[in-house]
């Protein structure tokens, strides 16, 4: 008897293997299937995005500039103002530092002669940290001139209107301006 005991307990146990065995079989296979090459999403792979030249980046400055303050040398600093995006793929962050230097700042004067500002964008860094030169088209900014009032005053009611001053140009915080790349440039982008 308990010869029969232990065979009926072999064939019980080897048809527990076999259920286990194809279980485990049926387990592989779902998982091969489920990672073919039809359903792995690729890793994204670099590429390299042309930036051309003369490309339009708006960018926004951070602080007031004022023809009173700055002077020609100053380092400034003003952000990308929206992303840049080249064949679906950003190159610019937004809020990316821009740097530009004051070419030339002058003081209002007497006799109503207004301030200005000229400025030069110089370059911004791209998502891959790729140095992109930039440069500015129109980016001078000046006061208004009240020459004209005050010499017409002056003659009509008294010398002491010579004395009037222009007014400062002033950037203001937050002004939206153009700027545009100089050169090429290839960004490495995943």
């Amino acid at each position: 008897m308990t010869n029969i005991l232990f065979f009926g307990l072999q064939i019980i146990n080897q048809n527990i293997m076999k259920k286990v065995v194809f279980s485990i079989v049926i387990l592989c296979s779902i998982s091969i299937s489920a990672f073919s090459q039809d359903s792995i999403k690729k890793a994204p792979t670099d590429t390299l995005i042309k930036i051309e030249e003369g490309m339009l980046i708006k960018v926004k400055s951070l602080t007031e500039i004022n023809s009173k303050t700055a002077s020609e040398g100053d380092l400034i600093d003003f952000t990308v103002y929206e992303d840049l995006v080249i064949k679906g793929r950003t190159v610019l962050k937004e809020g990316t530092i821009v740097r530009c230097r004051i070419e030339d700042a002058e003081k209002a004067k007497g006799v109503g002669k207004q301030g200005s500002i000229r400025i030069q964008f110089e370059f911004t860094k791209a998502i891959d940290g790729t140095k992109i030169p930039l440069r500015s088209t129109k980016s001078v900014v000046e006061g208004e001139n009240k020459g004209t009032g005050a010499i017409a005053l002056a003659v009509v009611v008294s010398p002491l209107f010579l004395l009037k001053k222009g007014k400062e140009a002033k950037i203001p915080a937050g002004k939206i301006m153009e700027a545009y790349v100089q050169r090429d440039v290839e960004v490495t982008v995943k």
